[in-house]
């Protein structure tokens, strides 16, 4: 499956905007960039605990985990696609040093997101975390192709 591209995406040009328009507009920009995905919108790939449906698929090769994600909402596109741009193609040892509440505070999100929202996306680096944790005990989980 095709991977979004996400190189527009940039955690400094975030905590550089000037107010929390110039972000929020950032951030729904980013979400365009998340194409839908029909092929992970099923229930395993399902992440719990996001009050909107969002699913969460990841591929693991030669040690570098990749992730797709979708959802209906664009805020929580463009949240995914922060996210993404800091976690994909990055080993399991990276992954597990990657501080999500650090990543809200540097981009003065965290008080301006919804607790929802702020839970939305703790709940997506949590999902990815056990989907790397599942392919490095069971490195023949399957994952989703196209």
């Amino acid at each position: 499956m095709q991977q979004d591209d996400l190189v527009s995406v940039s955690l400094d040009a975030l905590i550089q905007a000037d107010n929390w328009q110039a972000k929020y507009r950032l951030i729904t920009d980013w979400g365009k960039l998340i194409a839908p995905k029909p092929a992970i919108r099923f229930e395993q790939y399902l992440v719990k605990g996001c009050e909107t449906s969002a699913w969460l698929t990841h591929e693991c090769i030669d040690g570098q985990h990749t992730f797709l994600f979708d959802s209906d909402s664009r805020v929580m596109n463009g949240l995914a696609a922060l996210l993404l741009s800091q976690i994909n193609h990055q080993s399991a040892h990276v992954l597990a040093t990657i501080d999500v509440v650090d990543i809200l505070q540097r981009a003065g999100l965290q008080k301006h997101l919804t607790p929802s929202r702020n839970n939305g996306f703790k709940r997506i680096l949590a999902r990815a975390r056990e989907l790397v944790d599942a392919s490095v005990t069971d490195p023949a989980r399957p994952t989703v192709r196209e």
